[in-house]
């Protein structure tokens, strides 16, 4: 018998709509949440005898490995013409580290102002969950030599899908354009392996360990610059909170951007002072030290953010 995982990746079927493809699971391996691994009973590999492998319930939880806060597998927005302000705000849709916790964007909140700092989810996966998700990577192409998908646009930026393999790292770039309903088959395939990082309770029901749970940060950085109240934007939305952190003059080290612009990185106590007044807060809050007012963007880093931003 085939092995199904191939059928679902095969160009013309890859591009049909989910519905059918999760019909397809059923139809292969008698349950939506079963996702057998090469060589195993549900699914043996061409060309192999096939061999029992254990049920995801029974894999061992995660264990802290020294490679526990690499990403192994990233999916980001980079580049764009857009203010850099913006770009500090960002975070990929997606990112898997080496100990099993998938991180994704949370809902967030429809109202104006938003919230000061974001929604951050994170999904725990067991070692078999992560080893299908690997597998898949490679179903959908994203192995071997750097390519690139679609027609780069000029200050568009793209989106690059980043795979860590024991053998290398891959990175494939997608230009902007696409809306899910590419004819380029290549291109189907790694937006859907997006879309079932995005929705992998659906995929790997019995390897998602426990319920999602807000991402709790550890380390945040912090971008600050003086206010003019004369020139901000919707002043009327605006809020005022004192610092309770030194002076935010000399706040960690200058920026190369504009005048101004300091950042920062706050851990530990100190990030124990200011983590309740965050919660208070909104993107507009200004930041009262020493007289001045500073608006300040906070930027909570994920395990594998090492500094601020270069600019």
């Amino acid at each position: 018998m085939r092995d199904c995982r191939l059928m679902a990746m095969h160009p013309r079927i890859r591009l049909a709509p989910l519905p059918f493809v999760l019909l397809l699971l059923v139809a292969c391996t008698g349950t939506i949440g079963a996702s057998p691994t090469p060589g195993s009973s549900a699914s043996p590999t061409p060309g192999s005898s096939a061999s029992p492998t254990p049920s995801p319930s029974s894999s061992p939880a995660p264990t802290t490995e020294p490679n526990a806060g690499v990403a192994i597998v990233r999916i980001e927005n980079v580049g764009g013409f857009m203010p850099p302000q913006m770009i500090w705000r960002r975070y990929p849709d997606v990112v898997l580290y080496g100990d099993g916790r998938l991180i994704t964007q949370g809902p967030q909140v429809a109202l104006y102002p938003g919230p000061a700092l974001p929604s951050l989810i994170v999904t725990q996966l067991s070692p078999h969950g992560m080893e299908q998700i690997l597998e898949w990577a490679r179903e959908a192409g994203l192995f071997g030599p750097d390519r690139m998908l679609g027609q780069p646009i000029p200050d568009a930026g793209m989106t690059n899908f980043t795979i860590v393999y024991p053998d290398g790292t891959h990175t494939t770039s997608l230009s902007p354009g696409f809306d899910g309903n590419s004819p380029d088959p290549d291109i189907a395939a790694v937006q859907q392996f997006e879309q079932v990082l995005l929705a992998v309770r659906t995929w790997l029901p019995d390897d998602v360990v426990g319920d999602d749970a807000p991402y709790a940060w550890t380390r945040l950085w912090i971008i600050a610059n003086p206010a003019d109240p004369q020139n901000l934007p919707d002043p009327q939305f605006a809020t005022e909170k004192d610092w309770p952190l030194g002076s935010l003059a000399t706040l960690g080290a200058p920026m190369t951007f504009g005048d101004g612009y300091r950042c920062a990185v706050i851990d530990g106590a100190e990030l124990q002072t200011l983590r309740p007044l965050l919660v208070e807060a909104n993107e507009l809050t200004l930041w009262r030290s020493e007289g001045q007012l500073y608006q300040a963007i906070f930027h909570p880093m994920l395990p594998d953010d090492e500094t601020c931003p270069w600019f």
